[in-house]
Protein backbone atom coordinates (compact mmCIF):
# COMPACT_ATOMS: atom_id res chain seq x y z
CA UNK A 1 0.00 0.00 0.00
CA UNK A 2 1.45 3.37 -1.01
CA UNK A 3 1.43 5.83 1.86
CA UNK A 4 1.28 9.55 1.38
CA UNK A 5 3.84 11.98 2.71
CA UNK A 6 4.32 15.66 3.16
CA UNK A 7 5.08 17.78 0.13
CA UNK A 8 7.56 20.63 0.00
CA UNK A 9 6.46 24.20 0.68
CA UNK A 10 3.58 25.20 -1.59
CA UNK A 11 3.73 27.87 -4.24
CA UNK A 12 1.38 30.81 -3.85
CA UNK A 13 -1.06 29.23 -6.31
CA UNK A 14 -1.09 25.94 -4.42
CA UNK A 15 -1.75 27.69 -1.11
CA UNK A 16 -4.65 29.51 -2.74
CA UNK A 17 -6.04 26.11 -3.71
CA UNK A 18 -5.89 24.99 -0.09
CA UNK A 19 -7.94 27.97 0.95
CA UNK A 20 -10.81 27.33 -1.50
CA UNK A 21 -14.08 27.53 0.36
CA UNK A 22 -12.44 29.16 3.39
CA UNK A 23 -12.98 32.80 2.35
CA UNK A 24 -10.56 35.31 0.84
CA UNK A 25 -6.92 35.54 1.88
CA UNK A 26 -5.96 38.93 3.27
CA UNK A 27 -2.53 40.31 4.11
CA UNK A 28 -4.27 42.23 6.85
CA UNK A 29 -7.78 42.93 8.03
CA UNK A 30 -8.59 46.25 6.36
CA UNK A 31 -11.98 47.77 7.19
CA UNK A 32 -14.14 48.46 4.11
CA UNK A 33 -15.07 52.11 3.35
CA UNK A 34 -18.48 53.28 4.62
CA UNK A 35 -21.42 53.49 2.21
CA UNK A 36 -21.92 56.83 0.45
CA UNK A 37 -23.68 59.37 2.63
CA UNK A 38 -23.26 57.33 5.79
CA UNK A 39 -21.49 58.42 8.95
CA UNK A 40 -18.66 56.10 9.99
CA UNK A 41 -18.81 54.79 13.52
CA UNK A 42 -16.63 52.52 15.62
CA UNK A 43 -18.95 52.00 18.56
CA UNK A 44 -22.61 51.41 19.07
CA UNK A 45 -24.73 54.56 19.75
CA UNK A 46 -25.59 54.92 23.42
CA UNK A 47 -29.22 54.02 24.20
CA UNK A 48 -31.49 56.78 25.43
CA UNK A 49 -32.08 54.90 28.68
CA UNK A 50 -29.02 52.77 29.59
CA UNK A 51 -30.04 49.23 30.43
CA UNK A 52 -28.12 46.75 32.64
CA UNK A 53 -27.86 44.22 29.81
CA UNK A 54 -26.56 44.32 26.22
CA UNK A 55 -29.06 45.30 23.53
CA UNK A 56 -30.14 42.74 20.94
CA UNK A 57 -27.86 42.55 17.86
CA UNK A 58 -28.60 45.28 15.34
CA UNK A 59 -27.54 45.72 11.74
CA UNK A 60 -23.75 45.65 11.26
CA UNK A 61 -22.09 48.92 12.23
CA UNK A 62 -19.84 50.40 9.53
CA UNK A 63 -16.21 50.45 10.56
CA UNK A 64 -14.13 53.58 10.77
CA UNK A 65 -11.69 53.44 7.82
CA UNK A 66 -9.35 55.67 9.77
CA UNK A 67 -8.99 53.08 12.51
CA UNK A 68 -6.57 50.36 11.24
CA UNK A 69 -6.62 46.97 12.91
CA UNK A 70 -3.45 47.12 14.94
CA UNK A 71 -3.02 45.24 18.18
CA UNK A 72 -2.91 47.18 21.42
CA UNK A 73 -0.78 46.17 24.40
CA UNK A 74 -2.50 43.37 26.37
CA UNK A 75 -4.64 44.72 29.17
CA UNK A 76 -5.00 43.19 32.60
CA UNK A 77 -8.11 41.05 32.90
CA UNK A 78 -10.36 42.21 35.76
CA UNK A 79 -12.25 39.62 37.74
CA UNK A 80 -15.60 40.99 36.58
CA UNK A 81 -16.96 43.32 33.92
CA UNK A 82 -18.07 46.72 35.25
CA UNK A 83 -21.86 46.78 35.22
CA UNK A 84 -22.02 50.26 33.66
CA UNK A 85 -19.65 49.50 30.75
CA UNK A 86 -21.53 49.73 27.43
CA UNK A 87 -21.18 47.01 24.79
CA UNK A 88 -18.32 47.45 22.33
CA UNK A 89 -18.62 47.80 18.57
CA UNK A 90 -16.40 46.77 15.69
CA UNK A 91 -13.41 46.77 15.73
CA UNK A 92 -13.06 44.70 18.91
CA UNK A 93 -9.82 45.10 20.83
CA UNK A 94 -8.52 43.78 24.13
CA UNK A 95 -10.87 44.98 26.85
CA UNK A 96 -14.00 45.06 24.67
CA UNK A 97 -17.21 43.60 26.13
CA UNK A 98 -20.69 42.69 24.99
CA UNK A 99 -22.68 40.47 22.66
CA UNK A 100 -20.27 40.86 19.73
CA UNK A 101 -17.43 39.55 21.92
CA UNK A 102 -19.67 36.65 22.97
CA UNK A 103 -20.33 35.81 19.29
CA UNK A 104 -16.61 35.83 18.56
CA UNK A 105 -15.84 33.66 21.58
CA UNK A 106 -18.51 31.07 20.72
CA UNK A 107 -17.14 30.68 17.20
CA UNK A 108 -13.53 30.48 18.36
CA UNK A 109 -14.36 27.78 20.93
CA UNK A 110 -16.21 25.79 18.25
CA UNK A 111 -13.10 25.99 16.07
CA UNK A 112 -10.98 24.51 18.85
CA UNK A 113 -9.37 27.57 20.43
CA UNK A 114 -9.06 27.74 24.20
CA UNK A 115 -10.61 30.70 26.01
CA UNK A 116 -10.64 30.88 29.80
CA UNK A 117 -13.86 30.76 31.77
CA UNK A 118 -13.49 34.30 33.14
CA UNK A 119 -13.44 35.72 29.60
CA UNK A 120 -16.47 33.66 28.61
CA UNK A 121 -18.50 34.47 31.70
CA UNK A 122 -17.92 38.23 31.40
CA UNK A 123 -18.21 38.35 27.58
CA UNK A 124 -14.91 40.20 27.73
CA UNK A 125 -12.11 40.22 25.19
CA UNK A 126 -9.30 39.38 27.57
CA UNK A 127 -5.86 37.96 26.89
CA UNK A 128 -6.99 34.43 26.06
CA UNK A 129 -9.63 35.68 23.60
CA UNK A 130 -7.11 37.99 21.92
CA UNK A 131 -4.60 35.11 21.66
CA UNK A 132 -7.27 32.90 20.04
CA UNK A 133 -8.10 35.65 17.54
CA UNK A 134 -4.42 35.89 16.57
CA UNK A 135 -4.22 32.12 15.99
CA UNK A 136 -7.35 32.18 13.85
CA UNK A 137 -6.08 35.14 11.80
CA UNK A 138 -2.72 33.47 11.16
CA UNK A 139 -4.36 30.18 10.17
CA UNK A 140 -6.58 31.78 7.53
CA UNK A 141 -4.21 34.32 6.01
CA UNK A 142 -4.86 37.49 8.01
CA UNK A 143 -2.18 39.51 9.75
CA UNK A 144 -2.34 38.27 13.37
CA UNK A 145 -3.15 41.51 15.18
CA UNK A 146 -5.63 40.13 17.68
CA UNK A 147 -8.07 42.88 16.67
CA UNK A 148 -11.44 41.79 15.27
CA UNK A 149 -12.26 44.16 12.42
CA UNK A 150 -14.93 43.66 9.75
CA UNK A 151 -12.82 41.24 7.70
CA UNK A 152 -11.94 39.00 10.64
CA UNK A 153 -15.51 39.13 11.97
CA UNK A 154 -17.02 38.12 8.63
CA UNK A 155 -14.47 35.37 7.96
CA UNK A 156 -14.89 33.94 11.45
CA UNK A 157 -18.64 33.81 10.91
CA UNK A 158 -18.23 32.13 7.50
CA UNK A 159 -15.66 29.56 8.66
CA UNK A 160 -17.43 28.61 11.91
CA UNK A 161 -20.82 28.19 10.25
CA UNK A 162 -23.46 26.73 12.54
CA UNK A 163 -21.80 26.41 15.91
CA UNK A 164 -21.99 22.96 17.52
CA UNK A 165 -23.43 21.40 14.35
CA UNK A 166 -21.76 18.51 12.54
CA UNK A 167 -23.11 16.80 9.40
CA UNK A 168 -25.21 13.67 9.51
CA UNK A 169 -22.20 11.57 8.52
CA UNK A 170 -20.57 12.43 11.86
CA UNK A 171 -23.42 11.43 14.16
CA UNK A 172 -22.59 7.76 14.73
CA UNK A 173 -21.37 6.21 17.95
CA UNK A 174 -17.81 7.34 17.18
CA UNK A 175 -16.63 9.11 14.02
CA UNK A 176 -13.51 10.89 12.86
CA UNK A 177 -15.08 14.01 11.37
CA UNK A 178 -12.77 15.95 9.02
CA UNK A 179 -13.72 19.45 7.83
CA UNK A 180 -11.48 20.67 4.99
CA UNK A 181 -12.92 24.21 5.08
CA UNK A 182 -12.30 24.63 8.81
CA UNK A 183 -9.01 22.70 8.58
CA UNK A 184 -9.98 20.58 11.53
CA UNK A 185 -10.24 16.96 12.60
CA UNK A 186 -12.84 16.26 15.26
CA UNK A 187 -13.52 13.04 17.11
CA UNK A 188 -17.28 12.96 17.58
CA UNK A 189 -18.99 10.50 19.91
CA UNK A 190 -22.80 10.32 19.76
CA UNK A 191 -22.96 13.88 18.44
CA UNK A 192 -20.56 15.31 21.04
CA UNK A 193 -17.11 16.60 20.07
CA UNK A 194 -14.50 15.11 22.39
CA UNK A 195 -11.33 16.17 20.55
CA UNK A 196 -10.46 18.91 18.04
CA UNK A 197 -7.20 19.02 16.09
CA UNK A 198 -5.70 21.38 13.51
CA UNK A 199 -5.22 19.66 10.16
CA UNK A 200 -3.86 20.26 6.69
CA UNK A 201 -4.56 18.32 3.53
CA UNK A 202 -3.32 17.35 0.09
CA UNK A 203 -1.99 20.05 -2.19
CA UNK A 204 -3.56 20.87 -5.56
CA UNK A 205 -3.34 17.76 -7.75
CA UNK A 206 -3.13 15.43 -4.75
CA UNK A 207 -6.31 16.38 -2.91
CA UNK A 208 -7.56 14.53 0.13
CA UNK A 209 -10.60 12.51 -0.93
CA UNK A 210 -14.01 13.53 0.36
CA UNK A 211 -16.73 11.12 1.41
CA UNK A 212 -17.40 8.50 4.08
CA UNK A 213 -14.77 5.84 4.75
CA UNK A 214 -13.63 3.54 7.53
CA UNK A 215 -10.30 2.95 9.25
CA UNK A 216 -8.77 0.13 7.19
CA UNK A 217 -5.36 -0.15 8.83
CA UNK A 218 -3.42 1.31 11.76
CA UNK A 219 0.35 1.80 11.99
CA UNK A 220 1.75 3.35 15.18
CA UNK A 221 5.30 4.04 13.97
CA UNK A 222 4.78 4.22 10.22
CA UNK A 223 7.33 5.24 7.61
CA UNK A 224 6.21 5.88 4.05
CA UNK A 225 7.44 3.14 1.73
CA UNK A 226 7.27 5.57 -1.19
CA UNK A 227 8.78 8.76 0.25
CA UNK A 228 10.68 7.36 3.27
CA UNK A 229 9.15 9.96 5.57
CA UNK A 230 7.97 9.41 9.13
CA UNK A 231 4.20 9.47 9.65
CA UNK A 232 3.45 8.07 13.14
CA UNK A 233 -0.01 7.23 14.47
CA UNK A 234 -1.24 6.58 10.94
CA UNK A 235 -4.92 5.74 10.55
CA UNK A 236 -5.43 4.64 6.92
CA UNK A 237 -8.94 5.30 5.63
CA UNK A 238 -8.69 5.36 1.81
CA UNK A 239 -5.87 3.44 0.17
CA UNK A 240 -2.64 5.29 0.99
CA UNK A 241 -4.43 8.26 2.54
CA UNK A 242 -4.26 8.39 6.31
CA UNK A 243 -4.75 10.66 9.28
CA UNK A 244 -1.34 10.95 10.97
CA UNK A 245 1.06 13.20 12.88
CA UNK A 246 3.32 15.26 10.62
CA UNK A 247 6.59 16.74 11.91
CA UNK A 248 6.62 18.95 8.81
CA UNK A 249 3.21 20.38 9.65
CA UNK A 250 4.41 20.96 13.20
CA UNK A 251 7.45 22.80 11.83
CA UNK A 252 6.04 24.66 8.81
CA UNK A 253 2.36 25.13 9.61
CA UNK A 254 0.18 25.75 6.58
CA UNK A 255 3.16 26.62 4.38
CA UNK A 256 2.99 23.17 2.85
CA UNK A 257 0.72 20.22 2.21
CA UNK A 258 0.56 16.48 1.81
CA UNK A 259 0.15 13.97 -1.01
CA UNK A 260 -3.42 13.41 0.17
CA UNK A 261 -3.05 12.51 3.82
CA UNK A 262 -4.64 14.40 6.68
CA UNK A 263 -1.74 15.90 8.63
CA UNK A 264 -1.91 16.59 12.37
CA UNK A 265 0.63 18.79 14.16
CA UNK A 266 -0.04 17.97 17.81
CA UNK A 267 1.96 14.83 18.63
CA UNK A 268 0.30 14.01 21.95
CA UNK A 269 -3.24 14.49 20.65
CA UNK A 270 -2.46 12.51 17.51
CA UNK A 271 -1.34 9.64 19.75
CA UNK A 272 -4.48 10.01 21.88
CA UNK A 273 -6.66 9.83 18.76
CA UNK A 274 -4.77 6.77 17.50
CA UNK A 275 -5.30 4.95 20.79
CA UNK A 276 -8.95 5.97 20.96
CA UNK A 277 -10.20 4.63 17.62
CA UNK A 278 -10.42 1.06 16.36
CA UNK A 279 -10.37 -0.56 12.95
CA UNK A 280 -13.68 0.04 11.22
CA UNK A 281 -14.25 3.47 12.82
CA UNK A 282 -16.08 5.71 10.32
CA UNK A 283 -14.18 8.64 8.79
CA UNK A 284 -16.27 11.42 7.25
CA UNK A 285 -14.35 13.94 5.08
CA UNK A 286 -16.27 16.98 3.88
CA UNK A 287 -16.13 20.71 3.26
CA UNK A 288 -18.50 22.79 5.38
Amino acid sequence: MRSCAIAAALTGAALAGLLMGAGPVHAEDVPPPPAAGSTPATTDPAPADPAPTDPAPADPVPADPAAPETALPPAAEPSATPAALPPSGIPLRTGAVGWRVRDVQERLVWLGYGINEANLASERMGESTTAAVKEFQAKFGFRPTGVVGPGTYELLDAIAGKVDRVPQGCLGARTICIDKAQRLVRLVEKGKVVLTLDARFGFVGAETREGTFRIERKSRDHTSSLYRTWMPFALFFSGGQAVHYSPYFARDGYNGGSHGCVNLRDFDRARWLYDRVALGTPVHVYRS
